[in-house]
């Protein structure tokens, strides 16, 4: 016979099937409650009803209760049982007519004082925006002298920055000058360098050269010395050149002499 079970958590009603064999614990349909099959074995059994209708899910061995947000099967609807109205006999309603009295009298008392609290809370939200719009306007009109400080700190830098790049230009037409100034000074010196050493050669051949001069000097002296020498040689060859020609003039007079006393000589 299947056991009819409750679940102790939102009192669903079920039954177990028969052959649960080694399973400790089955797990609510309804409410997802894990409950011992011990604790289910120790209550008190419900009334029997005749209905296989009733189901209820139950967990294999050990295995872990499904997770939430899982897909459970909505149970199949079961006729409950018929139930006899118990007959009352008291004055239920002056009780729960007194009960709602004092229910709405209580509520009144704490919407009046919630009122109460929430015109305190509006006076105070007023007091403090306000506050907050005067500091707002406050603030505004320091942001505002902050924007024109700014503006004209800005408009400083602007100028100052345009002052810059004009420095910046004459900074640069001055570099500029001065390197063509440096390239220009190493030019010179680079030709002046050129021009001592030319002039160093140019006083070594001037050297060479008043050293050749003071030879052909002397040289020119030995000249004009045998020159001289020459001279003197020259006149004295031409005065014996005369003589020798006065000599000549003799022998041929006195040879011609001779050949005419020869001739007059007779034969």
């Amino acid at each position: 016979m299947n056991l009819i079970v409750n679940c102790p958590g939102c009192g669903f009603r079920g039954r177990l099937p028969d052959g649960l064999g080694d399973l400790q614990t089955v797990i609510c349909p309804s409410c997802q409650t894990v409950v011992s099959l011990d604790e289910i074995r120790d209550r008190p059994a419900p009334s029997p009803v005749q209905d296989d209708s009733f189901p209820i899910w139950v967990d294999s061995g050990a295995a872990a209760p499904p997770e939430p947000g899982a897909t459970v099967p909505p149970p199949a609807p079961v006729a409950p049982p018929p139930r006899e109205e118990p007959i009352y006999t008291g004055d239920y309603m002056a009780a729960e007519a007194e009960h709602f009295s004092q229910y709405v009298a209580a509520r009144l008392t704490e919407l009046h004082q919630r009122r109460h609290e929430l015109t305190e809370a509006e006076s105070r939200f007023e007091v403090v925006t306000m506050q907050r719009k005067q500091e707002l306007h406050r603030q505004q009109g320091a942001l505002a002298r902050a924007a024109d400080e700014l503006a004209r700190r800005e408009a400083e830098v602007a100028t100052k920055e345009a002052a810059f790049l004009t420095r910046e230009a004459e900074q640069a037409a001055r570099e500029a000058e001065q390197t063509a100034r440096e390239g220009r000074a190493s030019r010179s010196e680079a030709r002046a360098a050129d021009i001592d050493r030319r002039t160093a050669e140019l006083r070594a051949t001037i050297d060479q050269i008043e050293s050749r001069r003071a030879a052909l000097a002397e040289e020119r002296i030995e000249l004009d010395r045998r020159a001289a020498e020459l001279d003197r040689a020259e006149l004295a060859m031409h005065r014996r050149t005369a003589e020798l020609d006065e000599m000549d003039e003799r022998l041929r007079l006195e040879q011609e002499e001779w050949e005419q006393a020869h001739d007059r000589t007779p034969k």
